[in-house]
C-alpha cells in the first residue's frame, strides 16, 4: 500500500512542473503537498510544462488539478505560500524536494529538513551553462547539511526582507523547458531510490552535476562543516493540543516560559511601503497583514523586534491570542530546548 507523503517546495516552476508528473506515477507516493506563492503568467508557457488554460491560475492549484488527474487517489495538498512562510508543523513528511530559486527558501529548507528529521532533495537549473545540479541529505550532528558548503559570500547575497515591502526575489535560471525536464527526471530517480531506503545508490551526502553542453557528469562527496553556522539540531517535538484563537499570550508564556517561532521574530510596528499608513500592535513578521487602505503587503517599520515573548512581555499585549498576533495550528513553538507543535482541539 502506497503511504509515501513527499512536499515539493517550488512546486510550478520550471523544475517543478516537470518533477511533479512523475511523482504522482511513483510507485509508494500516496501524497503530495505543493508549496508556491506565485500565478502562472504567459510566458511561463515557453519553459513550464503547463498549458495555455493554466495561466492566470495559481500555481499550486494548477498543478494540483493536474496530478488529480494523473491519478485520482492521489492525497494532493496545494498551499500557495513561500515556504518560509507555512507552519512548520504542516510540513511533516517523509521528504521534501526543492525546486527553489531562492537562497533563502533553500535555506530555510534545509534548516525546517533537519528540524523534523526529514531527509530532503536539492535541485537547480543554470541555463546559461546548460548544468543540472542534485544534492540530497539526510540529518545528523555528523552529516553535511547545505550550508556546510557555504562561505561569507553565500551569506552575504541571502536576500533580505526590506523594510519598503519589495518581495525578497530569486534569481531567474534562464533554463529551458528541456533543461527543467532534465533535471525533474534525475530528481525523480533519486527520489524513488530513497522512498525505496536504498541510501547507498542515492545521493544523499553528494551532489551530481551533470553538464548538458559537454556531456559530462561530476559526483562530488561532500563532508560535515565544523565551523557550519547552522547548529544541525534535530528536533523531539510535543503536541500541544492548544488552539491559537483560545490561547492568549500570558498563557502560553505561563505554560512554557517564552515563546519563539524560528526563523520570525515578534515586531510591534507595520507600515506600509505603498501608502505609508502604519500599525502599531504586537505580531509575528509572517508576511499576511494587508493594509487597509490599499491592500499592500505591511512590512515591519524595524523597531521593537523580538526574538521571543517572555515574562517581560508588556501588559497590553498578555491578552491577545496567538492567532491575534499571526501564529497558527501547525506552528512549532519554542522555549529553551522545548519544542510544543501547536494543535487545534480535537
Amino acid at each position: 500500500m502506497a503511504t509515501g507523503h513527499i512536499v515539493v517546495a517550488g512546486a510550478g516552476g520550471n523544475t517543478g512542473s516537470h518533477l511533479l508528473p512523475h511523482l504522482a506515477r511513483m510507485p509508494g507516493v500516496a501524497r503530495i503537498t505543493l508549496v508556491d506563492p506565485d500565478v502562472y503568467e504567459s510566458a511561463n508557457l515557453a519553459v513550464q510544462n503547463i498549458e495555455g488554460a493554466d495561466v492566470g491560475e495559481r500555481k499550486v492549484a494548477a498543478q494540483a488539478a493536474r496530478l488529480r488527474r494523473i491519478r485520482p487517489d492521489l492525497d494532493v495538498t496545494a498551499i500557495q505560500e513561500r515556504i518560509e512562510n507555512v507552519p512548520r508543523g504542516l510540513l511533516r513528511c517523509d521528504l521534501f524536494v526543492s525546486c527553489l530559486d531562492s537562497k533563502a527558501g533553500r535555506q530555510d529548507l534545509n534548516q525546517l529538513a533537519w528540524r523534523m528529521g526529514t531527509r530532503w532533495i536539492d535541485c537547480g537549473v543554470l541555463g546559461s551553462q546548460n548544468l543540472v545540479r542534485v544534492n540530497a541529505y539526510a540529518p545528523s550532528q555528523e552529516s553535511p547539511c547545505l550550508e556546510c558548503s557555504w562561505g561569507p559570500g553565500e551569506y552575504a547575497v541571502l536576500e533580505q526582507e526590506y523594510v519598503c515591502g519589495a518581495e525578497s526575489g530569486a534569481f531567474p535560471s534562464m533554463a529551458s523547458s528541456a533543461l527543467g525536464a532534465l533535471a525533474a527526471s534525475l530528481t525523480a530517480i533519486e527520489t524513488a531510490k530513497i522512498l525505496r531506503g536504498d541510501a547507498d545508490a542515492s545521493v544523499v551526502s553528494r551532489q551530481v552535476v551533470l553538464d548538458a553542453e559537454h556531456h559530462v557528469v561530476q559526483v562530488t562527496a561532500e563532508r560535515r562543516n565544523p565551523n557550519c553556522r547552522f547548529d544541525h539540531g534535530v528536533w523531539a517535538v510535543e503536541p500541544w493540543i492548544s488552539p491559537p484563537e483560545a490561547t492568549t499570550l500570558a498563557q502560553a508564556v505561563s505554560a512554557l516560559g517564552s515563546v519563539r517561532v524560528e526563523g520570525h521574530r515578534f515586531v510591534s510596528g507595520l507600515v506600509c511601503p505603498g501608502c505609508g499608513r502604519g500599525e502599531n500592535g504586537l505580531r509575528l513578521n509572517r508576511p499576511l497583514a494587508r493594509c487597509a487602505a490599499c491592500n499592500r503587503r505591511m512590512a515591519s517599520s524595524g523597531f521593537g523586534a523580538r526574538e521571543c515573548l517572555d515574562s517581560t512581555l508588556a501588559g497590553e499585549y498578555r491578552g491577545l491570542t496567538l492567532a491575534q498576533v499571526g501564529l497558527r495550528a501547525g506552528d512549532i513553538v519554542s522555549s529553551g530546548q522545548r519544542h510544543r507543535l501547536l494543535l487545534e482541539a480535537a
